[in-house]
């Protein structure tokens, strides 16, 4: 099966070796995997556009890099089977919560991974947003708290 991994992950680089080993752990499930932080298209052209002194170019060159970057995510969602979005945190990131939205109403089956102790939920015992956790399981996927317990 061909997984969307979803994650805020790759905003810090103390964070990659726990995304490498969920994606370890999907790989030794016989899963591909896509990973949004792998495709560094932009890389260099965020770099550029970080020196541009014009601010108004600045944000101009950041749209156009931000809907490129969106569009690749997009199109990796619409060419997977299901997506695990990593759900670590005081709040889901919004990225994230996006793509499993758009996975979930693409019809693509969808599970999350939170192995925070600390539930961010909505009601007692909810331990993550209400809406993030219906499309989840309405997709027919469910919510792991452990890597080891990934089972897709």
């Amino acid at each position: 099966m061909n997984i969307y991994l979803a994650s805020p992950l790759g905003f810090s680089p103390e964070t990659t070796s726990y995304l490498e080993k969920v994606k370890d752990k999907l790989r030794s499930l016989g899963h591909d995997v896509f990973d949004p932080w792998e495709q560094d298209h932009y890389a260099v052209r965020i770099d550029q556009a970080l020196r541009i002194e014009s601010f108004s170019a600045r944000v101009e060159e950041f749209r156009a890099i931000a809907s490129g970057i969106g569009e690749i995510n997009e199109n990796g969602i619409m060419a997977c089977d299901g997506l695990l979005a990593i759900l670590d945190g005081a709040e889901v990131d919004s990225g994230t919560a996006g793509e499993v939205g758009f996975a979930s109403a693409l019809g693509r089956k969808c599970y999350g991974l939170r192995t925070d102790s600390r539930d961010c939920g909505d009601f007692v015992g909810i331990p993550i947003n209400l809406q993030i956790l219906r499309f989840i399981e309405r997709s027919g996927g469910c919510l792991f708290r452990r890597i080891d317990d990934i089972r897709l």
